[in-house]
């Protein structure tokens, strides 16, 4: 495979199948010349069929040089694999076309897929200029009368990246994006107009709007379907759920669970080893925060292997799939509870509930933070401690006095690194008012908390371009999130990242990038992750 960057902000033109090049078959050959297009080609997988295409395709997306926004070109079999890769990850999807898909109606996608989509009977010449109509929109936008601002799509990398987001913010608070076939979407950028976006009732976030963040279908209640499971109920049982946790996840227990947090941060220290290099993301960033629930919710420790390996690798893998076994371990954990009471969260809640509150209705509340809470956690981990070695002084105030920097280290990078680039996106269910600007109802509505956190008005103008700076006043932050779908574990998951970072520098202040590490390679998705940290401990300090 070969791929050169494309114009226009599309990303690239991914062909699955060779056939699809042909210039009978849409004109695409030579239609990426005229364009300037850069083509990349995903030969058939053996065998040829959906399955197989999901496969290739979820694999492709895991390589450390896939684009981060493509537009993809599918025909026959492979139709049915594209539609579900563009509504699993519609972040990294511009558009599909769709070439004589079988069967022709069982896999053209069902209204509300997030992307524009245009679907060809078959690969015949007369397609070609309407496929050239297609890109030219994307790229330029169509006319649309009543449309104030016709800014391209926001790609991943330009949600995370502070200096796109705050060009934005300066031109104004509230810009609409251009996104030809799909649904009106606005980006509110500024911490305070961000905030009372996030917190505005005419705006909810209780409909289809990205996958995996959708309401679940009530047939569908007690099913997990992989990681769509942090807003896939209702706003009314979302909230109920929420109010479940919350009550007991409280400041002083969280406190008291601070031991055991730490106990469990130098237990993965402890298996490092010394003499060569670590991957800190794979050995340290991924399993803390999964252990660290696990003590949350009282999972006993042999069994946390088996729920690390289903939020690791079973949730993040495509296709979608029920994992009623998960279910039924956590069932099977509240009814020792219900059996004999003990003092983690799930006790807390059957003890505090008795009868008044379901089995089903704990499991879903565990399930709820289970799946939200590793993955920001991870990221904020890793990226942080990145972002610290790559600016030494700062991991040098934190290995300082580890004691009393780790906490305002974990809230300014919550603040830098803004583990999530946008807010739960909303809906407008009526025409609102939002920063001065009226936004029609039906339409979508993102919060970008990167814009957010990197707003001069809340962040010095002279740290908005620099790294993280531990030795300034906190600044306010937004990766929480605000209104009711703030982050439910914020608490707890400060408590984990504090205790990480205060335990790291304490044990190994020498710690730096194994060397010959010229680049680190980060996946732009909903969360900007890195794939790896290699890094050398150094000496261990021993206190």
């Amino acid at each position: 495979m070969s791929a050169v960057p494309a114009s226009g902000g599309s990303g690239e033109l991914v062909l699955l199948g060779e056939g699809c090049t042909d210039t009978g078959a849409a004109g695409l050959g030579s239609l990426a010349v005229r364009s300037g297009l850069r083509v990349r080609t995903l030969t058939p997988p053996t065998g040829d069929g959906e399955g197989d295409w999901t496969a290739r395709l979820a694999g492709f997306l895991g390589t450390p040089d896939s684009p981060d926004r493509m537009v993809l070109v599918a025909e026959g079999r492979a139709c049915g694999a594209v539609f579900e890769l563009a509504d699993r990850h519609p972040e990294r999807v511009v558009a599909v076309v769709a070439i004589a898909p079988e069967p022709p109606a069982a896999d053209v996608p069902a209204p509300g897929l997030a992307c524009p989509v245009l679907v060809l009977p078959g690969p015949e010449d007369g397609s070609g200029p309407a496929v050239e109509r297609f890109l030219t929109d994307l790229r330029t936008g169509p006319a649309e009368e009543g449309c104030p601002v016709r800014n391209r799509a926001l790609s991943p990398a330009d949600l995370h990246e502070p200096s796109v987001m705050r060009r934005f913010a300066a031109a104004g608070p509230v810009h609409r994006l251009a996104s030809p076939g799909s649904v009106p979407t606005w980006v509110v950028t500024g911490h305070e107009a961000a905030r009372a976006a996030l917190a505005d009732p005419g705006l909810r976030g209780d409909t289809a709007t990205t996958a995996g963040y959708r309401p679940q279908p009530a047939e569908l209640a007690a099913v997990h379907p992989g990681d769509a499971d942090t807003v896939t109920v209702g706003a009314g049982e979302h909230d109920r759920l929420r109010g479940l946790v919350e009550r007991h996840l409280t400041e002083e227990w969280v406190v008291s669970l601070l031991p055991r947090l730490r106990g469990v941060a130098d237990g993965l220290l402890d298996a490092l080893p010394r003499d060569r290099e670590v991957d800190l993301v794979a050995a340290f960033a991924v399993p803390l925060p999964v252990a660290a629930l696990c003590v949350l919710l009282g999972v006993p420790e042999p069994d946390r292997p088996y729920l690390a390996d289903w939020l690791v690798r079973r949730v993040p893998t495509p296709p979608p799939a029920a994992h009623e076994d998960v279910d039924a371990y956590l069932g099977g954990l509240v009814a020792e509870r219900r059996e004999r009471p003990a003092d983690d969260l799930l006790g807390r809640m059957c003890a505090a509930g008795g009868d008044a509150v379901r089995d089903e209705e704990v499991v879903a509340a565990a399930r709820l933070l289970l799946v939200s809470g590793a993955r920001p956690t991870t990221t904020l981990l890793g990226n942080g401690v990145a972002a610290l070695l790559a600016h030494r002084d700062q991991w040098r105030l934190l290995t300082g006095d580890p004691d009393a920097v780790a906490g305002p280290a974990t809230e300014e990078l919550l603040r830098h690194v803004t583990p999530y680039p946008v807010g739960f996106a909303r809906r407008a269910v009526a025409p609102v008012d939002t920063a001065g600007v009226r936004i029609p109802a039906g339409h979508r509505v993102l919060a970008s908390l990167t814009a957010a956190n990197h707003d001069p008005a809340v962040v010095p103008p002279a740290g908005a371009d620099r790294g993280p700076d531990l030795g300034r006043a906190p600044c306010p932050h937004a990766s929480f999130g605000h209104g009711r779908h703030a982050c439910l574990g914020a608490g707890f998951a400060r408590a984990v990242v504090r205790t990480a970072l205060g335990t790291l520098a304490r044990r190994f202040p020498g710690l730096d990038l194994a060397p010959g590490v010229r680049e680190l390679h980060y996946r732009r998705s909903r969360v900007r992750y890195l794939l790896a940290l290699p890094v050398l401990l150094g000496p261990e300090h021993r206190a």
